[in-house]
């Protein structure tokens, strides 16, 4: 029983090493992250109809 609950303290343990170890590699927005001269991602909010678009749908 000492065994296992080590080995839950050290999976625990390594779960948020690794995820703090990785937070600032992979968690970036798509606008930051594939923001070369070859790809024109626009910021958040800009899409093709515009910024004010409105949908009289609710939608």
């Amino acid at each position: 029983m000492k065994a296992f609950l080590a080995s839950m303290a050290v999976a625990v343990v390594l779960a948020i090493g690794v995820a703090m170890g990785l937070q600032g590699a992979f968690y970036t927005p798509a606008y930051q992250q594939f923001s070369t001269t070859g790809a024109r991602v626009g910021a958040p909010g800009d899409n093709l109809v515009g910024r004010n678009w409105y949908n009289p749908n609710g939608g």
